[in-house]
Parts: structure tokens; sequence; C-alpha cells
């Protein structure tokens, strides 16, 4: 049996038609009739009735269907499989990611780009929600996200802890601090990511566990602007760590009690080929998990 075989028994299952099914795939219909009649000899049963007008399947041919398809399926699963190793040197790669892991993708990236010049790197930094959503719909190649995925079209794959930590600026008071305790924290303000986002509901839910109202002064859904007012002095704020690649000029300290941390994870499409430079990035950002301590 030969892959020709299936495709020419597919070809006739879907038109149920032998001289349509020959004009489908390019051959004369005496050819196809002699490749199905071999491949009946080799199962050693007829896989179709004539029919007024057509054919149509026998219980045989019903049966191997379903095989035949997931044959050809898997095959055509291989050959984008290899494509896509091809396109190392001139393929894409479309990475999600939330703001709070910039400080993982973008040397992860970096590192991907300096190995393989060719690629066309695409980086979609957007909440978790909107990522695992566009990672569902083929979108996107892999993203960065949280375990367990909420969407059940993909994969999730722990890589390390997110913990919240807390953000000074250097000449804080507290900078020098071995750990700090909410109570510490009362009569100061805090800049805070938007209410909705993930991480911002992570520490809403830590505030209430501890009963603390912050003073809140500033709130915006970029993490960039509010480590530019904590980075200026204005306010102080509590975010993931230690991956901010913008976190730079600030101090982080270890909270007390700790707040409960949450597993970061590489989302993957369930079911759909990985691509070889998706599969690179994830191996870049496994390191980079480890470097930290992860």
């Amino acid at each position: 049996m030969e892959l020709r075989h299936l495709r020419y028994f597919s070809a006739v299952a879907d038109t149920l038609h032998f001289g349509r099914a020959a004009r489908r795939i390019h051959v004369s219909q005496p050819t196809l009739s002699q490749q199905i009649r071999q491949l009946e000899e080799e199962l050693g049963s007829p896989l179709f009735e004539r029919a007024r007008g057509g054919v149509r399947l026998t219980q045989a041919g019903e049966l191997f269907r379903t095989y035949a398809s997931r044959a050809l399926e898997d095959v055509d699963a291989g050959r984008v499989a290899v494509s896509a190793l091809r396109g190392l040197t001139t393929g894409a790669l479309r990475v999600g990611y939330p703001p709070s892991m910039r400080g993982v993708v973008v040397p992860a990236l970096a590192a991907v780009l300096r190995r393989h010049p060719g690629l066309a790197l695409s980086a979609e930094e957007a909440v978790v929600r909107r990522l695992e959503r566009r990672l569902s719909d083929g979108k996107l190649d892999v993203g960065l996200g949280y375990a367990p995925a909420r969407s059940p079209d993909l994969d999730a794959e722990p890589v390390f802890d997110s913990k919240l930590a807390l953000f000074v600026a250097k000449g804080h008071p507290l900078a020098g601090a071995e750990s700090v305790a909410l109570r510490q924290l009362k009569d100061e303000p805090f800049a805070l990511l938007s209410p909705g986002l993930r991480v911002r509901a992570r520490v809403d839910v830590w505030f209430d566990a501890m009963r603390f109202t912050p003073n809140i002064a500033l709130e915006s859904n970029a993490v960039a602007t509010v480590l530019a007012i904590v980075r200026a002095g204005l306010a102080v704020t509590v975010l993931p760590e230690p991956r901010l690649a913008d976190a730079e000029r600030l101090v982080v300290k270890r909270l007390s009690p700790a707040p409960r941390s949450e597993l970061a994870a590489l989302l993957w499409r369930k079911g759909a080929p990985r691509p070889p430079a998706a599969e690179l990035f994830a191996a870049e950002v496994r390191e980079r998990a480890k470097e930290v301590g992860a």
C-alpha cells in the first residue's frame, strides 16, 4: 500500500464518482480504477459498490475511510512541520505575552534572532485573556501566560513561579529593608495596574486577604507607566518579579507574609504542530527561567 492509494481512495470516497475523482486528482479514470482494485486486493475486501450514476462505500470502505483520512492528515502535518523547519532561515515566529513577562520574552527573542537572523519575529504584548484567544484562533505560534490556561483549546507548560514583590525607588526609605510588611506601607502612595488586569486581580486578592486598603495615587494599564512613577519616587507598587525588563534602577523587595504565587507557563494550541522557531523560543524561555532561579 502506498500513499497514492490512500489519496485515490479518499478522492473517490469524497465524490462517490470515479470520473469526478479522476478529474480532481488529475489522473485518467482507468488508472484510478486500477489503483483502487490494487488497494481492494491488498485489503481483501471491496471498498465500493457500483450504483446508478456513481458508487457508494461498502461497510469495509466506511471503516477504512476513517483510518485513511487520519493517515493523510498526519502526512500533511508532517509536511507542514518540515516546511517550518526550513523556515528557520526565512520563516516567521509570532509570540504573545503579558507586559509583566517582558523581561523573559525580550532576551529570549533576541537570542533567537541572533541565531536565526532571517526569521521575521512578531511580538504581541497584551492581557492574557486576549493572548489565549489569539493563540486559539491560530494567530500566534506560542504564548506566555499562566497554568492552567483558561481556554480548553490550549496546553499550558509551567516554566516558573510568578511571585509578587514590592518595587520602590533606589532612594526610598524601605530600599534597604530585608523584607517589607504591609503595615509599613499604610501611608505610602501606590501606583497599580488598572482593575480588570490579571496581575491587579492577584494584588487585590492579597490586599483583601490582609485587610489592607492601599492609598492609590495612580492606576494604569501599562507596566512601563507604573514603573516610571515608582522610579521617580512618587509611589510604590506590587508586581511580579524579577522578570520585568524595565525594572532597572528600582529596588525589588520581598513582601511579608509572601503573597500566593502563580505558575507562569508557555501556552500551546492543542493538537497543532509546533513550529521549530516556536520550540527554539520556548527553549530560550526555559533557560532564562533557570537563570533567575525559577
